[in-house]
């Protein structure tokens, strides 16, 4: 077993945003999703990814939101992985997926996170959860190696309804992996 310390920032919102998010509505989807013809909208898909970037975006940083995927040899982001690829030390990306590879092998799963948050200073991953969804064991095992690896900090995002302010705490999480892993 292995544990991790993750932030958690609780973010508040307004149930009827979900709703109106649901139903398409222009003042609360943004432009390009609405143009987007993929299942999902309809049942709350992406509501709190934007969520997080906009409270993100308003404390000045810059947001890749589910653009990237470190975890596959090839990928469909590859000009957002070669952006990742600059914030991380030299040659850490490749013994991540060399040890990601070794542990989906060992029949570990493995998650990429729905955020990469960025600035000028600092970035982390995000993983962003509303109302009872919860962090799973894959999400987990990223942050862990994000952390081994790349030496970067993640942070779990909770969207909740009753709340009005946004709060922060640190958790524990244990999870399943490998002694092999650092």
């Amino acid at each position: 077993m292995k544990a991790i310390k993750i932030e958690q920032i609780t973010i508040p919102y307004k149930k009827e945003w979900l709703q109106q998010w649901k139903e398409r509505n222009p003042n609360i989807v943004p432009s390009f999703m609405l143009d987007w013809d993929g299942p999902g909208i309809s049942n709350g898909y992406g509501f709190g990814e934007w969520m997080a970037e906009k409270y993100f975006r308003n404390q000045g940083y810059y947001v890749f939101t589910n653009d990237f995927n470190l975890l596959s040899k090839t990928s469909k982001f590859s000009r957002y992985n070669k952006m990742i690829d600059t914030l991380i030390p030299p040659g850490k990306l490749k013994e991540f997926k060399e040890i990601v590879q070794q542990l989906t092998k060992e029949g570990y799963s493995i998650e990429n996170p729905d955020l990469l948050v960025f600035n000028l200073n600092t970035c982390f991953f995000a993983e962003v959860k509303k109302e009872s969804d919860k962090v799973r064991e894959p999400q987990l095992r990223f942050f862990y190696l994000a952390k081994q690896y790349f030496e970067i900090d993640s942070k779990l995002v909770y969207l909740c309804d009753k709340s009005i302010d946004v709060l922060s705490e640190e958790l524990t999480f244990e999870f399943d992996l490998s002694d092999s892993v650092i």
